[in-house]
């Protein structure tokens, strides 16, 4: 079998959970399945000038990389009006694509397997990204009727595509997504004290990771916080997202608005590299990840796998992936966030239990099992075609 995948998302030098999965596919598909050859397709148009590659750390014998090297600009609007450049047209024939982020690229093969990530371009339109046109959710919903297969990395997800739209249930896969347990092991305290003396970390903190985004309810994590007593602070890990800095403008505004004792309490870093993240994770009393709508949610795997206690909503995919080894809250009710965040605060025999259980819990989530699940579904995609 000979199988493209779409890596567009993970050529970004600031990749989203998108993007992390589609880096993982290029690197976990071809060793899960040595029999196939892989193809990580992906654009860059600049690399008619300065040629580079993109996952030499992922090469293994049956994986190559395959770059289109024309501006993304000319190509996407071409690939909705037109349907070219083909992704065959550079990649040679395949027996199936795997498209990682929603809307297939051009391609006349019926043996597309589809991710459909979430559904937040409709649960929450108004933090959507300014290519979720009208155009975008049209060709969405023309490439829901004629792909082979759709994965989702949640019950809930594929539950709210089911609502939605009238996709054949048989041909809606759940795969959730994986962890990886080594990357996010807790690290040596000293490497912990020099990343909080760099950003001024001196008590206790909850840490939030992740980009500032409507439906990451930032806002009403800052609100809740700012009722604790003093003695603990707040680090908000990430930065505006491209697609909506009026979310992280309404974020300063209302840390602009705390009175001065609060307002110190809240540390913004902007985007930090792994490394700092899982130094910041090692050092945390908690994670708070109180977001609204969420597909699947990676931050409270990293929790889980850096032996953080772990708060999370009670909405969406969270409480599917945080299973028993989180304290779940109302993510629209302050207070309930709050009292969330004093619990896991005060209560040190608590935090021990839920950080010996998310250990536990991340164990279940690898890359490995997700890439054999796809496996399976890609080579059915193909024999159908076929």
């Amino acid at each position: 079998m000979r199988v493209v995948i779409d890596a567009r998302a993970a050529t970004d030098p600031r990749p989203t959970g998108v993007g992390v999965y589609a880096g993982r596919m290029v690197h976990h598909l071809p060793r899960e399945d040595p029999s196939s050859r892989y193809v990580a397709w992906y654009v860059h148009g600049r690399g008619l000038l300065r040629p580079r590659r993109f996952f030499d750390g992922s090469r293994v014998a049956n994986l190559r990389e395959k770059a289109l090297r024309v501006p993304g600009r000319i190509v996407e609007p071409l690939g909705a009006r037109l349907g070219v450049p083909k992704v065959e047209w550079s990649t040679g024939a395949f027996d199936a694509l795997l498209a990682t982020n929603f809307v297939p690229p051009a391609t006349s093969s019926r043996a597309v397997v589809m991710t459909v990530h979430d559904l937040a371009f409709e649960r929450l339109p108004e933090g959507m990204a300014p290519h979720i046109s009208d155009g975008w959710r049209r060709r969405l919903d023309r490439w829901l009727g004629r792909v082979a297969a759709v994965v989702v990395p949640s019950a809930s997800t594929r539950d709210d595509l089911l609502a939605a739209h009238p996709v054949d249930p048989e041909r809606v896969h759940v795969v959730p997504l994986g962890v990886d347990l080594d990357a996010f092991a807790p690290v040596p305290q000293d490497a912990v004290e020099i990343v909080r003396d760099r950003f001024g970390i001196d008590q206790p903190y909850a840490l939030f990771v992740g980009g500032v985004d409507p439906r990451k309810n930032l806002e009403a994590l800052v609100r809740a916080f700012v009722t604790l007593e003093p003695g603990s602070q707040l680090v908000i890990v990430g930065g505006a997202v491209r697609w909506n800095p009026e979310a992280d403008e309404r974020l300063e505004t209302l840390s602009g608005s705390l009175d001065a004792v609060s307002r110190a309490r809240i540390i913004r870093t902007g985007y930090v590299s792994e490394a700092d993240k899982v130094a910041l994770l090692t050092g945390a009393t908690l994670l708070a990840y109180p977001s609204l709508y969420e597909g699947f949610g990676f931050p409270v795997l990293e929790g889980f796998a850096a032996g953080v206690p772990v708060l999370t909503s009670t909405s969406s995919s969270l409480p599917e992936v945080a299973g028993d080894a989180a304290v779940l809250v109302d993510p629209e009710d302050p207070d309930a966030i709050a009292r969330g965040l004093n619990e896991l605060f005060g209560d040190p025999d608590l935090r021990g239990v839920l950080a010996a259980a998310g250990l536990v819990r991340a164990a279940g989530f690898t890359w490995e099992r997700t890439a054999q699940a796809t496996v399976e579904i890609l080579r059915r995609a193909a024999e159908t075609a076929r």
